[in-house]
């Protein structure tokens, strides 16, 4: 009997040593800090969703991140940051380099690639127009490009129609319009119509195309206008 209680208690013992060293495996607050290694602040992190020191956790793992890889000339590594810190410190240095790199290797020239193209004085669609691109398939030189992040902003795939006042209003493809609110399988969305000015109306998303993470180029023409296209429209040669 007096072996028996004896492995018992061993038993207990060891068993008791294995919960300790498991129950103990997740980072600390501590082990983070002295580490202090991205790798150690996402440790704590993952391990501490409600953690009394989560957000400086965040703050200092983007800072360590971020400094492995600020001069980095490869976009993918600037395009992993901004995708695992979307509202990081350093988001509008990343993406002036991201465009930077873009940029550098760019096509020299580009294809129009619909007709009446809306050349924009920038990067959005809200922003006022400097020109048109009238004939598809028009050649022009690439001086930039951008690369939108969230942005609320589509544009129509094809022709809709549209009821406004009790009338009916046929909206053309290419359009660009304004997502208001978002819904299952449609969106409350603005646009200028000519004749009505800016109404609202909602659209099916099966007819919208959103500009969220899409690309921007900025042209120059023959006929000597420089502005924004969407990059939907240009096709690098």
């Amino acid at each position: 009997m007096h072996i028996n209680s004896l492995r018992f208690t061993v038993l207990i013992v060891a068993l008791s040593g294995l919960g300790f060293i498991y129950g103990c495996s997740s980072s600390t607050w501590e082990d983070a800090q002295q580490a202090d290694t991205y790798e150690a602040y996402q440790a704590y992190i993952e391990d501490n969703p409600n953690g009394e020191h989560l957000e400086v956790a965040k703050i200092r793992s983007d800072s360590l991140y971020w400094a492995t890889i600020q001069n980095d000339t490869t976009a993918q590594r600037f395009e992993s940051y901004l995708n695992q810190f979307p509202d990081g410190q350093f988001k509008s240095e990343a993406q002036i380099k991201l465009n930077q790199i873009s940029s550098s290797s760019l096509a020299a020239e580009g294809r129009v690639t619909g007709s009446n193209i809306i050349i924009r004085s920038d990067h959005t669609t809200e922003s006022s127009s400097a020109g048109v691109v009238a004939k598809e398939g028009t050649v022009v030189q690439i001086l930039d490009q951008y690369k939108t992040g969230s942005s609320s902003e589509a544009i129509l795939k094809r022709d809709i129609t549209v009821d406004y006042e009790g009338r009916s209003i046929t909206v053309t493809s290419g359009k660009a319009i304004r997502i208001l609110a978002d819904r299952s399988d449609s969106v409350e969305a603005s646009f200028s119509v000519s004749n009505y000015g800016v109404i609202e109306a909602t659209i099916s998303k099966n007819d919208i195309e959103a500009m969220s993470g899409q690309k921007w180029y900025k042209i120059h023409t023959k006929d000597g206008i420089t502005g924004w296209i969407y990059g939907k429209f240009v096709e690098e040669l």
